[in-house]
């Protein structure tokens, strides 16, 4: 018998490419309205629904394909899932974005619109931290607690809402802009034999 390594519970990350130009979306962002988050010096769009603008139908379309894409490939599951809240991010130079998780969300994404090598990636974190840790001589997915992720314009990442992440310090020139958004189940969860079940659609009914 050889040898073998299990990487037990992966955490799933899908990076999913734009194929097309995003300049007129840009476009459209420069005209937005932000509000700015004063603990971390960096600003969100007003509107927390910015993917129901008719300006972003195209990308809101490919979000749409790739969640599913997400759901049927990776999760293996033919429950649908829908787009919540949706924003803009703008980080200028010297801001950040704390390290956070998305609650009342199953999957969250981020996609990039103005992104470059001077700018910083999301950074993706462990929810564990090991108590007693050996130093590594080289690190990897086994043994880091943190992972920075280098993402390109018009690049879509999908991950499990509850993955923590943040955004270091801007210490690039440009502003670094994304989009984030949460999904739900618009399908009932679980079961009821195992006293999980869960259909908002059939409470909303039962109660209106």
């Amino acid at each position: 018998m050889k040898e073998e390594l299990l990487q037990i519970f992966p955490r799933p990350v899908l990076i999913l490419p734009y194929e097309k130009p995003i300049s007129k979306e840009l476009e459209f962002i420069r005209t937005l309205e932000w509000s700015i988050q004063k603990a971390n010096g960096n600003f969100k769009s007003k509107n927390t629904y910015i993917l129901k603008k008719e300006q972003l139908k195209d990308i809101k379309n490919f979000i749409v394909e790739s969640v599913n894409k997400y759901c049927e490939n990776i999760l293996n599951t033919k429950q649908r899932l829908v787009i919540t809240q949706s924003w803009f991010n703008k980080n200028p130079t010297g801001s950040k974005h704390h390290e956070h998780v998305h609650p009342n969300s199953i999957i969250s994404g981020v996609m990039y619109f103005q992104i470059d090598q001077t700018l910083p990636p999301i950074q993706f974190s462990k929810s564990n931290q090991d108590g007693v840790k050996l130093d590594p001589i080289k690190y990897n997915v086994l043994n880091s607690d943190t992972f920075l992720l280098p993402c390109k314009p018009g690049e879509l990442i999908l991950f499990p809402s509850n993955l923590r992440h943040s955004v270091p310090i801007n210490t690039g020139m440009p502003d670094r802009i994304s989009l984030s958004f949460n999904t739900f189940s618009i399908d009932a969860l679980g079961s009821e034999d195992s006293l999980t079940h869960l259909d908002i659609r059939r409470l909303m009914n039962e109660h209106n």
